[in-house]
This record gives C-alpha cells, sequence and structure tokens, in this order.
C-alpha cells in the first residue's frame, strides 16, 4: 500500500523544469490502480493525483511496462534530501530517453548536475592532458580544470598543477 503522506511541509530539492511540489494532472486513478501500474511503487510514497498515463509501446521494458506514471518522494543518495521524481520526468525519462523501464532515480536534480558537471571536467582535464603542443590559452584552462579538480578532490597532490606547462 503506498504512503500518502498526510502533510505538505516537507521541502523537496528545487527542481528547474517541474519545481517542488507535486504536479496535479487532474486525473483519476486509484491507488490500487496505481500499485498495479508498476512494481517499484509498492512500499514508496507517492502522490495518485500526480497520474499520468504511460505509452507502454515506447517503453523499453522486458516483463512488466508501467502503465501510469506518479510523482513519487524520494530521498538523495548523496545528500540526502528530499525530492520528487515528476511523473512528467518518469515520462521523458522512459519514453523519449529509452532508460530501462525499472531504472530507478537515486539522486535528486541537484546532484545529478553536479555529477555531470564533474564528469565533464574530468573529460575536458583528460582531452587537455593528451593535446600536443597546447596553445597558451590551453594550458591556462588545462590549470583551471586541474585546480578545480584538486579542490573537489579528484587530484590528490597539488604538484601535478605546478607541473603543468
Amino acid at each position: 500500500m503506498s504512503k500518502k503522506r498526510k502533510t505538505m511541509h516537507k521541502d523537496y530539492v528545487l527542481h528547474p523544469r517541474y519545481w517542488d511540489k507535486p504536479l496535479y494532472s487532474g486525473l483519476s486513478v486509484s491507488v490500487e490502480k496505481l500499485l498495479d501500474a508498476h512494481w517499484s511503487l509498492a512500499g514508496s510514497t507517492f502522490f495518485p493525483e500526480t497520474a499520468i498515463k504511460a505509452n507502454i509501446e515506447k517503453q523499453n521494458y522486458s516483463t512488466f511496462p508501467r502503465s501510469y506514471y506518479v510523482d513519487v518522494e524520494k530521498r538523495c543518495a548523496q545528500c540526502n534530501r528530499w525530492f520528487i521524481f515528476f511523473a512528467q520526468e518518469q515520462k521523458f525519462w522512459f519514453e523519449e530517453l529509452g532508460f530501462y523501464i525499472d531504472a530507478e532515480c537515486t539522486k535528486c536534480v541537484d546532484c545529478r548536475k553536479k555529477e555531470q558537471s564533474i564528469k565533464q571536467l574530468l573529460n575536458l582535464y583528460a582531452t587537455l592532458v593528451k593535446t600536443e603542443n597546447r596553445s597558451s590559452e590551453q594550458t591556462q584552462q588545462l590549470k583551471h580544470v586541474a585546480l578545480e579538480l584538486l579542490q573537489l578532490g579528484y587530484i590528490k597532490d597539488s604538484r601535478k598543477i605546478d607541473q603543468i606547462s
């Protein structure tokens, strides 16, 4: 059975597209029907009033598709803050991006963005390090990126930055 929240006082991480409150759809679907919509909702806190119909033909699944998406309350595995995995976001993940239907969102949008920017920094660092005959601008950029990675703890030895030339 769903653990439908009784209060709405919890602060959720602000999502840049969907904000920080459940998005009520106007579709009336019973809790039982939503629980039958996909096994992952059992034991979750979700908002039945946010249900939207799924397009099963666009989903990547092996046995059990999702017939509805619904806003689900989650706690970020990285920062431990509460966030909402919005039904509209799920529809995009599973029907447009082609994520496997049983994939779970475990991190809030802030932590996902931070993780993506770190990956970009690491890729840029690797590219600049491999670049032969770097221009002075590229060398300055490499030093800047290396300093950021040092501050984030990805580079452990500050002498590496001093060796960049």
